[in-house]
């Protein structure tokens, strides 16, 4: 499973993301609840919310969900507290984002690569550079 951060999200319902080359058949594209969270105000706050809503709507129909479980508050706090004394923490929504990835063992592909880098054993791709 792949996990595309909110920024190739946007990007794929754009038209500035082809896939193609990019996922194998059989892989599985997935969002966290943290990225939906912010979708979904990114298209609450847009212009034309109602159509952007109804194209999250589908896109959500359509794609796993990951939830901020046990698991990942776990990691979370393990991870925040190390990166906090290596002098290189991250904004919340970022480490829920990247301790949901840990725990299940998923490829996060995002364009932020200069926060998401500090995270220890995440493997970080970016599609759009």
């Amino acid at each position: 499973m792949i996990i595309l951060d909110s920024d190739h999200w946007v990007a794929l319902l754009r038209g500035r993301l082809d896939l193609r080359g990019r996922v194998t058949p059989g892989e599985e594209l997935a969002m966290t609840a943290v990225s939906l969270a912010e979708l979904s105000h990114g298209a609450r706050k847009s212009a034309r919310a109602s159509d952007n809503l109804a194209r999250l709507d589908v896109l959500t129909a359509l794609t796993a969900v990951l939830p901020f479980d046990e698991a990942a508050a776990r990691r979370f706090g393990a991870l925040k507290a190390e990166l906090e004394q290596a002098g290189a923490a991250l904004s919340d929504l970022d480490l829920q984002i990247a301790s949901i990835a840990l725990t299940r063992r998923c490829v996060l592909v995002s364009h932020n690569r200069r926060h998401f880098d500090r995270v220890p054993e995440l493997v970080v791709e970016d599609w759009l550079a």
